[in-house]
Order: structure tokens, then sequence, then C-alpha cells
């Protein structure tokens, strides 16, 4: 009896020992296999993040250029407005189409990561960290530019038009719609002409004016300074998410 009572007992204890080796041996399967879900899910998220700043690289140079454009367009009509022989053609073609760029932030992953959690599949925080910052400054160079858009721009669109400084084409203003087009398109209105030639001599007012189209200027060239520096991080964002990818 008592031999068969301790041949019970080992058998007893051998089987639980196997159950528990088996317990941990799917669990140490299964974590194998999360890890590896995880890893795959982290490399498809990186990916998709490199697909999106390559669209936004697309997105920023079109800004730069853009201000480029307006720049050198207020360029013009300062040297113009500076010079002795001051024409009103040349002023609508200078001012009519210095106009805005809705600046579009490109990051549905990373929107995707933040919503879903799936932020921490980054293993490496040095990347993570990286891939964070990126996007704030993103958000906040958007920020800047909607808010030039929406005050000084504006404010120097408005100011156009109410002070006869351009010659509107008022028959293509009133097809403009949805946001389509914020340029002031402009047409020969012989009359508009000499109004517009005869308020540029009044001196005080020719330097109300300059100083305007000066801090106009002024904007694209603080745009383009954020989309420069934008450039540089997108470039520095690629390098890093491709090495660590290679790694």
């Amino acid at each position: 009896m008592k031999n068969q009572t301790g041949n019970y007992l080992k058998y007893a204890i051998g089987e639980i020992l196997l159950v528990v080796i088996g317990i941990l041996i799917a669990l140490q399967i299964n974590t194998w296999n999360t890890a590896r879900l995880d890893h795959n899910k982290e490399k498809e998220y990186l990916f998709n993040i490199l697909e999106d700043i390559k669209t936004q690289q697309q997105l920023v140079k079109d800004q730069v250029t853009h201000n480029i454009l307006m720049r050198l367009k207020c360029e013009k009509a300062i040297r113009h407005l500076n010079s002795n022989n001051i024409n009103a053609d040349s002023i609508n073609l200078y001012l009519t189409d210095i106009t805005r760029k809705t600046f579009v932030v490109s990051d549905p992953t990373f929107q995707d990561l933040k919503s879903s959690g799936n932020i921490l599949l980054i293993k490496n925080g040095d990347l993570r960290k990286k891939i964070l910052t990126f996007y704030q400054y993103l958000d906040y160079s958007a920020l800047v530019i909607q808010i030039s858009n929406e005050k000084t721009i504006a404010e120097f669109r408005d100011l156009l038009v109410k002070e006869n400084v351009v010659d509107m084409n008022y028959t293509d203003s009133l097809t403009v719609a949805g946001g389509i087009d914020f340029s002031l398109k402009t047409t020969p209105i012989l009359w508009a002409k000499k109004l517009q030639e005869d308020k540029l001599k009044n001196r005080d007012f020719l330097f109300m004016i300059l100083n305007h189209i000066g801090q106009r200027g002024r904007t694209s060239s603080v745009n383009l300074d954020l989309m420069k520096r934008m450039e540089l991080r997108i470039e520095n964002m690629q390098r890093d998410i491709e090495n660590y990818l290679n790694s």
C-alpha cells in the first residue's frame, strides 16, 4: 500500500509538472507570437509614416514655391512704387495675386497611432520621441501659417480693395466661390487706373501702402523660413526611420 501510494504521488506530481511545463511553453509561444505581431505592426506603421512624410514633403515644397513667389512680387511692387514712374498696370500685376495658401498637414498614420494608443508599438524610445516632436512642429507650422492667412494676409487683401490700390475685376470676383481662388483679379478700367495713380501720388498714402507691402513680404519670409526648417526636419525624420528599419 505504501509503495502504491508513493507511486501514485510520483505520478500525480509528474502530471502536474507536465501541465505546468505545457502552460509555460504555451505562454512563451504566445509571447513570441505577440512580439512578432507587434514587430510587424511597428514596421507597417513606420513604412506608412514614411509614405505620409513623402506626401508632406511635396506639400512643403508647394508652400515654399508659393512664398518665394509672393515675396518676389512684394519686392517688385516696392521697387516700382519707389520709382519716379508709378503705373497702375504694374501695380495691378504685382499686387492682385499676392494671395494666401493653406498649408495642409498629411498625418493619417500618426493620428491612428495616437487615437489607438499604438504609439507604444514604436519600441525605440528615442525614435518614438522624435516622431512625436516632428508632428508637434508640423502642427505648429500649420498653425502659424493659418494665423497669417486669417489675419495678416486677409487684412492686407482688404486694404488693397478698401483703399483702391488695385483695380478689381468685379465680374470674376462674383463667380469665385467656396474659397477656390483667393487672388484678386483685375480688368482694365481707364477711370479706375487714373484714380489709382492719383492716390499713389500722395506721399502719406504711398508711405502707408509701402509699409503694408513690406509687412506682407515679411510674412512670406517668415513662412518661408518655417518651411525650410520643415524640409530639414523631414529629411532627418526619413533618415531616422529608415536607419531603424534597416538595423
